[in-house]
């Protein structure tokens, strides 16, 4: 029979453990360790190494996202968890589409860059919990310098370029490798 103790014993460690838990995760930001936890990109660490002179084309990027009127509406809807960006989100962790000279095609039916379609970015009416959304309008669009459009096609529901267009390059915080990741 377990006593008044030991449940206390065992509820005490759960806390401390989960203290622990969190505690590592707000350390590993420090140290260039980012836990991703949306599913627009594989769910666990991700490697942050510096910003490089030269952004690229596939290239996953963290970056905080720009404080606009479709990214507060991410953010309020829960899609960006809360974090230290200006704006209050969180970074993101995404991958790099087009950059500056790249041409963009979006239709309902998905963007192409520079005439090669990208999987998986088919724009969506509505989200998960079937609000509307508002993707940016059908069009061509070239991608102007310093300037880049972030799409996942990791999971057809990210919160991407599509919903919030081209972001600005000096958001970049680093270039994020996966470390242990869950595909």
């Amino acid at each position: 029979m377990i006593g008044r103790g030991g449940i206390h014993c065992r509820a005490l460690v759960t806390v401390a453990a989960g203290a622990i838990v969190m505690a590592g995760l707000a350390g590993a930001n420090t140290v260039g360790l980012r836990f991703n936890a949306t599913p627009s990109m594989p769910v666990g660490f991700w490697q942050m190494m510096s910003n490089p002179a030269q952004i690229r084309r596939g290239e996953v990027v963290v970056l905080c996202p720009p404080d606009t009127a479709s990214l507060r509406m991410g953010q309020e809807r829960g899609y960006i968890p809360s974090g230290n960006c200006p704006g209050g989100s969180e970074p993101l962790v995404k991958p790099i589409a087009a950059v500056g000279g790249d041409v963009v095609a979006v239709s309902a039916t998905g963007v192409v860059v520079n005439g090669r379609p990208v999987p998986d970015t088919a724009q969506l009416s509505r989200d998960s919990a079937g609000r509307p959304l508002m993707p940016i309008p059908a069009g061509v669009y070239a991608v102007a310098p310093g300037e880049m459009w972030l799409l996942s096609g990791h999971d057809p529901r990210s919160f991407d370029s599509r919903y919030f267009g081209p972001v600005p390059q000096a958001n970049v915080q680093g270039v994020a490798r996966p470390l242990l990741v869950l595909r």
